[in-house]
């Protein structure tokens, strides 16, 4: 039986994928002009395929208004869709294309103990289904070692949260991701009941839990401590083990530093409160390190899987966050 409904017989059968980038395009840069010369053609024949759509549909996807085309409600849901359609054929590709290539090999990954779970554990993931017959290995230190160990030749990538100076001309950075690292307390500090007002000066006593003493991170904190007049004082703890480091603050005799997703869970169950303080914005980066003359095609891919999942992080909802 022939089905007579435009729209239905359009979604089965009439819808391109030329169609959704069309209109992907449209929503990103508003005028035909501007998709023509993104697609290497003329505006008539972006004009043409918006109306084959129309035509097809039975309905306006698109509204002229003076030299711009705004879409209609229906085009905004073809758009929505749309991304979601391409998203998943590019990350298809990219899987294809990796499995096709038969990308073998090992990759030694090392990071800073500070670097979300999440980033770590799905890069590994995406990188184990696009390369199966690659191996991998993976060591927690601190940057200082990590750095080292690259120098070495134990290591293809590392992540920290510093970018270095180096005179090293085969040493190469990048930041990949970005997050806020904030200042916290246990539930039970004084500092920790949520209706309470937080200032600088309430830190000026406080028992510290800091990075280990040499460390960029270290360095930032005093920094930015003392050009607020607090110093770190006796009674301080110096650590770059996270376990350790999340127990003394949830025992509520401790302030410290933590990346906001690993802070948010604890501060979502009532163990830690983040203050509304500031965040450290020099440690909010993560930054993955490498020597492109031991760029190995397992390492590169694993690099491509990290900036890849990073991006999807960034865009997840909720990756901005409002400390209070």
């Amino acid at each position: 039986m022939q089905n007579n409904d435009p729209i239905e017989r359009f979604f089965r059968s009439g819808l391109k994928l030329p169609h959704l980038r069309i209109l992907v395009s449209l929503a990103e840069l508003g005028q035909v002009t501007r998709v023509a010369a993104a697609f290497h053609v003329t505006q008539p024949a972006i004009s043409k395929q918006i109306g084959e759509i129309e035509e097809a549909l039975g309905v306006q996807v698109v509204n002229r208004v003076g030299n711009a085309l705004e879409l209609t409600g229906i085009g905004q849901v073809i758009v929505a869709c749309g991304r979601e359609v391409l998203r998943h054929i590019e990350l298809a590709r990219r899987d294809v294309s990796a499995l096709a290539s038969g990308t073998g090999g090992h990759v030694r990954v090392g990071a800073v103990v500070t670097i979300p779970e999440p980033l770590v554990t799905n890069s590994v993931q995406l990188f184990m289904r696009r390369a199966p017959s690659a191996s991998l290995s993976f060591a927690e230190a601190t940057l200082d070692r990590l750095i080292k160990m690259l120098d070495d030749g134990d290591l293809d990538i590392a992540l920290g949260r510093n970018r270095i100076a180096t005179t090293q001309k085969t040493l190469r950075q990048e930041v990949v991701h970005r997050e806020p690292f904030v200042f916290v307390v246990g539930a039970h500090h004084p500092l920790g009941d949520l209706g309470r007002q937080v200032t600088w000066d309430d830190l000026g006593a406080a028992r510290w839990i800091t990075p280990m003493h040499g460390s960029p991170a270290y360095a930032t904190l005093v920094e930015t401590l003392a050009a607020n007049d607090i110093a770190v004082g006796s009674g301080a703890v110096e650590s770059s083990a996270l376990a350790l480091n999340i127990a003394l603050i949830r025992s509520g005799d401790f302030v410290s530093i933590l990346p906001m997703s690993i802070a948010k869970p604890h501060a979502m169950r009532g163990s830690m409160r983040v203050l509304p303080l500031p965040p450290l914005e020099p440690l909010g980066e993560i930054v993955a390190y490498w020597r492109d003359d031991s760029s190995s095609p397992a390492a590169k891919l694993f690099s491509a899987c990290l900036r890849e999942v990073a991006g999807e992080l960034m865009n997840e909802p909720g990756a901005t966050v409002r400390l209070e």
